[in-house]
């Protein structure tokens, strides 16, 4: 979770403010993970108690309850969840590991206070599966497989979000896309390392040669190396001011 942070903070930070975040706003963080994002949102916010950062699991959450965000233990699949309305309804890597996403965006969506937004980011899988790199080509096939075939992950899910949006009723919507490489930007190289070593039993227990698993950590290893895993991409809409 820190290097996705180290990744990806600035990144939803300067997406955010280019959005209007000001000092006013209440925000909920959703799927809060380390708590970062909601440390920075408290930074910019009048008070941090305009914070509510939520996640099934707290257990880094709790240097930000000292600092007065509120945190919250839920998990926002139960229907009795309903954690009131905010300016801004933010959520990062949450949707596409849920198998209800469709049925959470909605819920997600009526959390918006009129004239407020809902910022959505989720990976979208670029370039691992068509890598020229055969071991590496077949090792991230064989992630988003597994991960689809576990716990229902759509690796391609954030490309439909400024439909959804729009059926929803949401208006101002916009997408943005940001691309890491491995071997050129540090943090997201060491994600994709840990994500691979904390895998590799699932993998090879799907299929994977050893050999190919192997093959792909030697090229990831070597600093000349430059592929691609996956892009965040940022899709917002603005609910109306009046039905």
């Amino acid at each position: 979770m820190e290097c996705l942070a180290g990744t990806f903070d600035p990144v939803s930070a300067e997406n955010l403010l280019a959005l209007g975040l000001d000092a006013r706003w209440t925000a909920l963080d959703v799927g809060a993970g380390s708590g970062s994002l909601s440390a920075w949102l408290a930074s910019v916010a009048a008070s941090p108690d305009q914070v509510t950062a939520v996640d099934r699991d707290t257990r880094f959450l709790t240097p930000l309850a000292a600092e007065g965000v509120r945190v919250v233990e839920a998990d926002i699949t139960d229907p009795a969840f309903h954690p009131g309305r905010y300016d801004l309804v933010h959520a990062r890597f949450v949707l596409m590991h849920l198998r209800d996403r469709d049925e959470v965006l909605r819920r997600l969506a009526s959390w918006v206070k009129p004239g407020g937004l809902l910022v959505l980011s989720d990976a979208l899988a670029a370039g691992g599966e068509t890598s020229p790199h055969e071991a590496y080509r077949r090792t991230i096939t064989a992630y988003w497989r597994m991960l689809a075939e576990t716990i229902g992950s759509d690796r391609h899910c954030v490309a439909q979000y400024p439909r959804a949006l729009t059926e929803l009723g949401l208006r101002d919507i916009g997408l943005h896309t940001h691309l890491p490489v491995v071997g050129l930007h540090d943090a997201f190289s060491r994600f994709l390392a840990l994500t691979l070593d904390q895998s590799r039993g699932r993998l090879l227990g799907a299929g994977l040669p050893e050999a190919a698993y192997d093959e792909a950590v030697k090229h990831l290893n070597d600093p000349s190396a430059r592929e691609v895993f996956f892009a965040m991409a940022t899709c917002w809409g603005r609910t109306p001011v009046l039905p």
